[in-house]
């Protein structure tokens, strides 16, 4: 058969397209059914997109209530067509992983990722942009004639293990008919520039495959980058990297040093770094667990990556259960911490699955009850408020929304953050709160204000109506009940509006004197 174009334009995300059965020599062990199955996507430009991965079923009778799930999000393949997993097979260990899942009695679920095997350019490493592909392909494969669970885990392995900690951020919310129990990450590369700054030091030493695959990889959302201190060896092997397989590029860089290339000390080359920190995983208050994985020998990902974000991530409140394997490198980590990964899963699964309680909260506005207020807890809010409405995280209406977020914390952060250490403690901010004039604070909370109320204007009124407000206020998790006394606070002109004078009132009294009675408290921490 021939493979459809594109996605329908009136079809929902995880919307299954087609299955065929997978090719034979593909299928892990226990693999009773295998698909490679085309399902809808959301493109990280805004638009729809198809999008191929793989369904594995495991042998025998399933539970009562269907297989749980697994998705896998795999690791580096390459950035070309030919390298998605669903037309060449995933890598050997890969395959062994997914094995041990469907043996432990999961139905494993594997996107490709946008723009591998489909239409579009991949974009690698945008972990914004692919944790909908993790996520909707579970609701692709539902609808195949298996019985499939609504409990889900997301596991995923370098590449794939960062795309499942950005899903981790966001799969509540996104798709809260489904049962989202827990993340598992192994060896993900969580701070990319400080991944990329180990493996460049050296000019002497050997190009690491990972890295020129980075460079391409970024050039899908800036076109000039990494142009200007390449050398022409460099150059070529960036160009190599957007056509072959990481085994490939194994090969082309065994002999080559940074040096020749001019990929020594890449960070220090101030767009590139900009570009890479990007890429970082956000930190913040998880409302699952998380298992992370580190490998001792670890020739991409140094272990120390992934020790300092788990503790950040600990910091923050949520629940992080993190191993090392001293003598597992970057491949075998998918063998060595299975075992491991088995035991924590079966012991999540079996649990209630409601959100842990918020820990001690510093006021209202610290989400991650950690003491301080930092960029990742108006990063992260705005990152699952625009998901909320389905608004790919780079669209136009995303975007203002983040932005306006963004502006608030840095505004905030400039005139509080008197030890600069990128952080504000509650006397920082008390201080501020004091000397903070209205007509500044207002000034920075009018595009954040307008961008939200945007989000729901659907007729272009300007103003929020009774029914626009309180899907606004679903949205963001509040219950109804309050949603509507919320709105009676706000509308206080009692036109049976709420305009944006009145929400940055309402969000401007809310930052200066946090306590649970004020109405601006929805806008954040809800999430």
């Amino acid at each position: 058969m021939t493979a459809p174009t594109g996605p329908g334009p009136t079809r929902a995300p995880g919307a299954l397209i087609r299955a065929d059965p997978l090719a034979r020599r593909f299928h892990p062990d226990h693999a009773e059914a295998a698909y490679r199955v085309f399902y809808q996507g959301v493109g990280h430009d805004g638009r729809g997109r198809l999008v191929t991965g793989s369904v594995f079923i495991p042998e025998g009778a399933p539970p009562a209530d269907g297989w749980p799930v697994v998705s896998y999000a795999h690791g580096t393949t390459g950035l070309a067509d030919r390298t998605a997993p669903s037309r060449t097979g995933l890598l050997r260990l890969e395959r062994a992983h997914i094995a041990t899942w469907l043996r432990a009695g999961y139905s494993v679920t594997a996107t490709d990722y946008e723009g591998l095997a489909t239409p579009g350019p991949h974009p690698y490493l945008n972990g914004e942009a692919v944790a909908d592909d993790v996520i909707d392909i579970v609701r692709a494969a539902r609808r195949l004639d298996h019985p499939l669970d609504r409990r889900w885990l997301v596991a995923g392995f370098s590449q794939g293990g960062h795309a499942a900690l950005f899903t981790a951020l966001v799969a509540t919310g996104y798709a809260p008919e489904l049962d989202f129990l827990g993340t598992v990450a192994l060896a993900p590369p969580v701070h990319l520039a400080r991944v990329i700054a180990t493996r460049t030091s050296d000019a002497s030493g050997a190009v690491c495959a990972f890295v020129p695959i980075v460079l391409a990889g970024m050039r899908t959302r800036h076109p000039g980058f990494a142009a200007g201190f390449l050398t022409e060896r460099g150059a070529g092997l960036v160009d190599l990297a957007e056509r072959v397989s990481l085994v490939e590029m194994f090969r082309a860089t065994r002999a080559v040093t940074n040096g020749e290339t001019g990929l020594t000390d890449l960070t220090r080359h101030v767009d590139v770094a900009r570009v890479l920190d990007e890429c970082r995983v956000p930190v913040t208050r998880l409302d699952r667990p998380v298992f992370l994985a580190a490998a001792g020998l670890d020739e991409i990902v140094p272990p120390a990556v992934v020790h300092d974000f788990a503790d950040d991530l600990a910091t923050a409140g949520s629940a992080v259960h993190l191993t090392t394997y001293p003598d597992a490198d970057h491949g075998t980590i998918l063998a060595a911490a299975h075992p491991d990964a088995t035991d924590w899963a079966t012991a999540v699964t079996g649990h209630t699955h409601a959100p842990p309680a918020p820990a001690a909260r510093f006021d209202l506005l610290d989400a991650t009850g950690d003491g301080y207020l930092r960029r990742d807890d108006y990063e992260v809010f705005a990152l699952r408020l625009v998901q909320s409405f389905g608004h790919p995280p780079r669209s136009a209406a995303a975007m203002a929304v983040r932005l306006g977020y963004r502006g608030l914390w840095r505004a905030l952060a400039a005139e509080s953050d008197t030890d600069d250490d990128g952080r504000v403690g509650k006397a920082e901010f008390l201080a501020w709160a004091a000397r903070a004039t209205h007509t500044a604070f207002d000034r920075t909370l009018g595009p954040l204000a307008a961008a939200v109320l945007a989000l729901v204007d659907t007729n272009g009124t300007g103003v929020l109506e009774r029914d626009e407000f309180l899907t606004l206020t679903t949205r963001c998790g509040l219950p109804d009940p309050d949603a509507r006394a919320l709105f009676e606070r706000l509308d206080t002109d009692r036109r049976g509006t709420v305009e944006a004078a009145e929400i940055i009132r309402a969000t401007r009294e809310f930052c200066l004197d946090p306590t649970p009675d004020k109405p601006g408290r929805w806008l954040f921490g809800r999430f």
